[in-house]
């Protein structure tokens, strides 16, 4: 693929993620991006030939984007660092909702339309090596416990996490979604965390 073609796509994707995170992803057609991006429907179809292109290459934009801010971690002990970790949870649900709403809905498009997720898997345990470079800096400076299973609990706290802010980025569903805050709850799940991996 040219260069060109390659910024090309880039660019489409990125409105086509802007238009997604607005809406929708069923609420956004081929035809909307297209318009959106001034090009004709039959233009965008050469470029991404199915909407699951599109949709997939816009999640690992997005992905990337909030992968770099893990990877700009840089605290004076492991423990900090991994407090940073699990605070971007929080930032971004305070700050940019939609983000967990759009992940939370491309999880349910690519169980629904059955298509394999090239490249998402990769990305997404990209986030694990950053994490495992500050848990291992904890145990160097001696600021983190020992985990037995490390891998286990990466999985199980991060996966708890995210699917915390999933849900509580959609609308309320009961009462009792609405009469605790929303921001209050995760962080008492990161506080629940940290305590766990803090060394006292």
């Amino acid at each position: 693929m040219s260069k060109m073609r390659e910024l090309q796509d880039e660019f489409i994707a990125k409105e086509a993620l802007k238009l997604f995170l607005k809406s929708s992803i069923a609420g956004v057609t081929m035809a909307m991006i297209a318009k959106e991006v001034g090009v004709g429907e039959a233009t965008l179809y050469r470029h991404f030939t199915t909407k699951q292109n599109i949709v997939l290459r816009s999640v690992l934009i997005l992905a990337n984007s909030v992968l770099e801010e893990f990877k700009e971690i840089k605290e004076e002990t492991g423990y900090k660092e991994l407090e940073a970790f699990f605070n971007i949870y929080y930032d971004t649900f305070k700050n940019n909702k939609e983000f967990f709403s759009f992940i939370n809905e491309f999880d349910a498009f690519i169980l629904q339309e059955g298509f394999e997720a090239k490249g998402y898997d990769e990305n997404i345990l990209s986030f694990k090596d950053s994490f495992i470079k500050s848990y291992n800096k904890g145990l160097d400076d001696n600021t983190v416990n020992k985990i037995d299973d490390i891998d286990t609990f990466y999985f199980a706290t991060t996966q708890s996490l995210l699917n915390l802010c999933k849900k509580l980025a959609q609308k309320a569903i009961v009462k009792s979604d609405e009469s605790i805050s929303k921001e209050n709850e995760i962080r008492a799940l990161i506080d629940i965390i940290l305590y766990r991996l803090k060394k006292n």
